[in-house]
């Protein structure tokens, strides 16, 4: 798609193109926006960044046009199924995520869905195909790929999702060296979408225009898992912590964190690192992971504890366990022990932020 949208733009634009690939994928810890300010000094533009619809930022000192497109996470479902979004689904329905993304967290305000965690989009995909699920919720640039890979794009029917951060307007880059490039750009991308033309180069990754931000939207981008096909969070790495504990709500007993902790051990260290310091999966200790700016309550977290831990079998462990285990990560982020036990309704339910509160 980026391909072909620059060719599109060069031709309007009497140019000649070059073009220079890169990898914008990351681990589960982020992608170092460094890249892209080199990048930006390399290119006279750098397309396909995406921006969430709710919270605009892109990496400090870089500039952006305006959207061109946009895309995001979609509903997919088989073809000529009257269900175009979470709330027509059926209650009881199936629906397939991926480990670690944002529709993970839509469960909450959708309860009769049952969700069905996979480990990766091909196998959320491959469930949705084979029957074991009725509907997945995926990144539509993955959906298209894989369908047309697989001849099976007249089968399913794919939506825009209108929930919280759940789309993402696409933008080029650019930095103040290269201004003018980008205002041309704009121009030709203008002429593009009066003529139909832009539409036709984006399909079926992208749509024409820019995203409606949510007014339900609360929380910053993805959880956890941060790539460059799905997120933009241009504050990671600063490191911000809240300041402050005297008004901290005490959410579970020592009790809990005590036996959390050797839960955490047994079942997550593997990925997370028996100090939370994060080795194949990311960390869960810190003002990186409960910064401030990420605007996560605890039912947010433990959402995503309870649905994708652990990796090799989400959503397997007793429900205690995850109480448990959600009750050592609030005290290792911070949060005083009290008198009153968690449970697993109010762990769910709860709207405390989260955010890391040591030294």
């Amino acid at each position: 798609m980026d391909r072909r949208l620059a060719e599109a733009v060069a031709q309007h634009e009497g140019a000649v193109l070059n073009l220079h690939y890169f990898d914008g994928s990351g681990d589960d810890d982020g992608f170092d926006m460094g890249d892209f300010v080199k990048l930006a000094a390399h290119c006279d533009l750098v397309l396909g960044f995406p921006v969430d619809a709710d919270a605009r930022s892109v990496p400090s000192g870089l500039r952006m046009t305006e959207p061109y497109g946009h895309t995001g996470f979609v509903l997919v479902t088989p073809h000529g199924r009257a269900h175009g979004s979470l709330a027509q689904l059926p209650p009881g329905t199936r629906v397939a995520v991926t480990y670690q993304t944002i529709p993970n967290l839509y469960f909450a305000d959708h309860p009769g869905l049952q969700a069905d965690v996979e480990l990766s989009d091909t196998a959320s995909l491959q469930a949705l195909q084979t029957g074991k699920v009725d509907a997945a919720m995926l990144w539509q640039p993955t959906v298209a790929s894989y369908l047309a890979a697989h001849d099976l794009a007249r089968r399913y029917d794919v939506h825009e999702l209108n929930e919280p951060h759940a789309r993402f307007n696409l933008v080029a880059l650019y930095d103040e060296a290269h201004a003018a490039e980008a205002r041309r750009f704009e121009l030709a991308v203008a002429k593009m979408a009066a003529s139909g033309e832009l539409a036709r180069t984006l399909a079926p990754y992208a749509q024409a225009g820019s995203a409606t931000p949510d007014r339900r939207a609360g929380m910053t981008v993805n959880p956890w898992r941060h790539t460059a096909s799905r997120t933009c969070d241009a504050t990671r790495g600063k490191g911000n912590k809240s300041k402050g504990k005297g008004h901290l709500p005490a959410l579970y007993t020592q009790a809990q964190a005590d036996s959390g902790k050797q839960k955490f051990l047994d079942n997550c260290s593997r990925c997370h690192g028996r100090d939370l310091a994060g080795i194949a999966g990311p960390a869960l200790k810190g003002p990186n992971f409960a910064s401030p700016s990420m605007h996560f309550t605890v039912g947010d977290i433990f959402t995503i504890v309870s649905q994708n831990m652990p990796a090799t079998q989400p959503g397997s462990l007793p429900q205690q366990d995850y109480v448990e285990i959600m009750a050592f990560l609030l005290q290792q982020n911070g949060y005083p022990a009290g008198s009153t036990p968690l449970t697993y309704e109010a762990a769910k339910q709860s709207k405390a932020n989260f955010v890391y509160h040591g030294d």
